[in-house]
């Protein structure tokens, strides 16, 4: 009977503990993981406006402007003080195709553009997700 109390007690402390560890990994890459649902959020928004002809509304240039910051911000929390010269190449590649984008042009040339986005973030997405 001992040896049962024990064991549970064990397993308790185990799950208890282990689920402590998982919690502190996960806070660990909130904001990384916080800036790809905004990214996510605006890039799909602006790509399904572009879709349906609907470019001109005042969503798309501020999606443009919150596309542009994290762009700026995305080096720092990704690479953060490890330098890696892939993701490096990726981010930059990021930042060029969202610059090239005009939220002002017509919807053929913006969503041709918020292709080219998409498929800046497919790529990193492919070696790093």
């Amino acid at each position: 009977m001992r040896y049962l109390i024990v064991l549970l007690a064990g397993l308790l402390a185990g799950t208890i503990l282990s689920g402590m560890f998982t919690s502190a990994l996960q806070r660990r890459n909130a904001y990384p993981r916080a800036l790809m649902t905004v990214m996510q959020h605006d890039l799909g928004r602006a790509r399904e406006a572009a879709r349906v002809g609907q470019c001109a509304v005042p969503a798309q240039p501020r999606a443009s402007a919150r596309l542009r910051l994290v762009a700026g911000e995305l080096g720092d929390v990704l690479a953060g003080e490890q330098r890696d010269r892939v993701l490096g190449q990726y981010i930059d590649a990021f930042g060029k195709t969202v610059a090239a984008w005009d939220p002002g042009a017509p919807c053929p040339a913006q969503a041709e553009a918020l292709t080219a986005v998409a498929n800046a973030c497919e790529a990193c997405h492919r070696d790093y997700r």
